[in-house]
C-alpha cells in the first residue's frame, strides 16, 4: 500500500463543517478525564519515542513489518487507506484545508516520514511533536493535529510535516493491542506462514503454536517482557510446563530477557531459544530453520 495523494480522500462522507482554532481559547485546555489521559500517554508513553517514560516494541521500528504493523493499526483506528496519506511533504492546499475549520465525523491522517522511518513509527512521532509544541486542539473526542519542521512556522503552509485527525481512544486501543504477547504471537505466525509453513494455533493451556513445513514440526512459546527483565522462575517453569512432550520445543523471546541459569536450564529441557531477529527472516520468506 503506497497511500498516494491521488488515492486520499480529504473529505468526510458527512457531518458537520466546525470552526476551531489552533490557538486555545480556554487555558488551560478543558478536556475529559479520557481525552487528557490519552494526550499524556501520547506525550510520554507511547513506543519507541525519545522519552525516559517510552517503552520499546520491537516490531514497530523495522522495516520488514512496516506495512502489516500499520494496517493492523488502521484496523484497530476504524481507518481505510483512503483516510491516510503519506509522502515527501504534505501540500499546501491540505494545511489550509484542516487548519481553521474540522468535520469531526472522520479521521484523516497525512504524514512524512524521515529515512528509515517505518509509518507507524512516524505518526506517533508526529503526533507526540505536535502535542509537546501545543500545536493541536481537540473538539469533542477527536484529537487535530499538526507538527511543522519548525516551531514559528506554525502560521505558514508551506513547512508543514504532518496533519493528524484522530479519535486518540482508538489509537491506544491499538497501542495496547500491540503490547499484548497474542499480537506478538499473531506476528510471529505470520512470519512462519510467509516461510512456507502451516500455523496451527493452540488452546491457553498449551504453548501458543505449532509451526509445521512437510516432516518440521515446531512448538513455539512466546514470551516478551520489558527491557532489562529477566525470565522469573515462575514463568521459566510455566514455559517448561506448556512445552512438556512437545516436538522440535521452540522458546520465542529476546535473549537479553534470560540469565545463564535460563538458558542452561532451557537447554537441559531441549528447549531452543530463537530470538525475533530469526522472525525477520522468516517474515521475508526466507526459510533459516531449514
Amino acid at each position: 500500500m503506497n497511500y498516494s495523494y491521488e488515492d486520499f480522500i480529504p473529505q468526510c462522507p458527512g457531518g458537520p463543517i466546525l470552526d476551531y482554532k489552533l490557538f486555545h481559547q480556554d487555558r488551560p485546555l478543558r478536556l475529559s478525564p479520557e481525552m487528557t489521559e490519552a494526550i499524556e500517554y501520547l506525550l510520554w508513553y507511547v513506543p519507541n519515542i525519545n522519552s525516559l517514560q517510552s517503552k520499546t516494541n520491537p516490531y514497530i521500528e523495522k522495516a520488514v513489518f512496516d506495512d502489516y504493523i500499520f494496517e493492523q493499526m488502521l484496523k484497530q483506528m476504524k481507518m481505510g487507506p483512503r483516510d491516510v496519506y503519506i509522502g515527501q511533504k504534505i501540500p499546501e492546499e491540505m494545511v489550509a484545508y484542516y487548519k481553521g475549520k474540522i468535520n469531526p465525523s472522520c479521521q484523516k491522517m497525512l504524514l512524512t516520514q524521515g529515512d528509515n522511518e517505518t509509518k507507524t513509527a512516524a505518526m506517533l512521532r508526529h503526533i507526540r511533536n505536535a502535542i509537546a509544541h501545543g500545536i493541536f486542539n481537540v473538539i469533542g473526542d477527536v484529537l487535530i493535529c499538526f507538527d511543522f519542521s519548525t516551531m514559528n512556522a506554525a502560521s505558514s503552509n508551506n513547512s508543514c510535516t504532518a496533519i493528524i485527525k484522530i479519535r486518540p481512544a482508538g489509537l491506544l486501543k491499538a497501542l495496547e493491542q500491540m503490547e499484548k504477547e497474542y499480537a506478538h504471537a499473531q506476528i510471529a505466525a505470520m512470519s512462519f506462514k510467509k516461510a512456507g509453513y502451516k500455523v496451527t494455533f493452540h488452546e491457553k493451556t498449551a504453548f501458543d503454536f505449532t509451526a509445521q513445513k512437510g516432516k518440521r514440526v515446531y512448538s513455539v512459546e512466546l514470551k516478551t517482557l520489558p527491557d532489562g527483565v529477566t525470565l522469573t522462575e515462575n514463568a521459566r517453569n510455566r514455559i517448561i510446563h506448556r512445552l512438556k512432550g512437545a516436538p522440535n520445543k521452540v522458546l520465542l523471546t529476546d535473549k537479553g530477557n534470560l540469565s545463564p541459569e535460563d538458558r542452561a536450564i532451557l537447554k537441559k529441557e531441549h528447549i531452543q531459544i530463537m530470538s525475533p531477529q530469526v522472525m525477520e527472516q522468516l517474515f521475508m520468506g526466507h526459510d533459516v530453520l531449514a
